[in-house]
């Protein structure tokens, strides 16, 4: 299984014998019109995928239906063979938008697609109603772990799967100074350790790149300086894990 850091943010690409999933693709240079006015975000590339990796994809998985998860452009440029993984208020939005891919939503059987086998738990609060995690794993029995926001410990200890790699928040964002909508590198460490993973690829990442608005609202505490002497760490655009 290749796991890959996709671009500067929270698009992930997973490859598994020429088989692609994409998480929360945006591959876009923008993430909203240059009118917006509440939120932005900028960069210089859209992605580190090639045409020949977006070629490969299979299965896009949308864990949200917030514009920087649910990125309609980003899916519109995609072939309409791809099938879409995600929740019933994501599929009204996407059908909403006239997305003509295919739309399988979540449950808690969890499901297979070519190589992988895709188990579904509820996001940490204040997400747990509109977003979700899930491990991924494939037929060597590799596993990795995916929560875009906050990680329900709780939850996670009582289900007691372990994993190899896991793709979680280590800048911490809060609305108001009060709400934790992304944890920081203390909790993100702790998550990991419970997981048993050995590599952490960190998602969410430069949330001071937000602009607009809703700057007003949120706090960030984004750590330039992670170090581990207990996991591997992978924070950059482009970096990638072979499981």
């Amino acid at each position: 299984m290749r796991v890959v850091k996709a671009d500067d943010y929270q698009t992930w690409f997973i490859e598994e014998d020429d088989y692609g999933v994409l998480i929360d693709p945006w591959l876009d240079k923008k993430l909203n019109p240059s009118n917006s006015v509440l939120l932005q975000r900028e960069r210089n590339e859209a992605s580190s995928l090639s045409q020949d990796e977006l070629d490969k994809v299979k299965i896009v998985i949308i864990t949200a239906p917030f514009i920087d998860h649910l990125h309609i452009p980003s899916i519109k440029k995609l072939n309409k063979k791809v099938k879409i993984v995600t929740t019933k208020k994501v599929k009204k939005i996407l059908i909403k938008n006239q997305i003509e891919n295919s739309i399988c939503c979540i449950n808690n059987q969890g499901m297979e697609f070519g190589p992988f086998k895709l188990s579904i738990f509820p996001a940490g609060f204040p997400y747990s109603w509109t977003a979700f995690c899930f491990f991924l794993e494939n037929n060597e029995g590799k596993v990795l772990f995916h929560e875009g926001h906050t990680a329900n410990f709780n939850a996670l200890k009582r289900i007691g799967k372990k994993c190899d790699t896991v793709l979680i928040t280590l800048d911490e964002v809060k609305f108001l100074g009060l709400i934790t909508l992304s944890m920081d590198f203390k909790e993100g460490l702790r998550i990991a350790s419970l997981l048993g993973a050995k590599q952490i690829m960190a998602t969410g990442t430069q949330p001071n790149e937000v602009k607009g608005l809703i700057k007003y609202f949120l706090s960030t505490n984004q750590g330039h300086e992670l170090k581990s002497n207990e996991f591997d760490l992978y924070t950059k655009k482009g970096d990638e894990v072979l499981l």
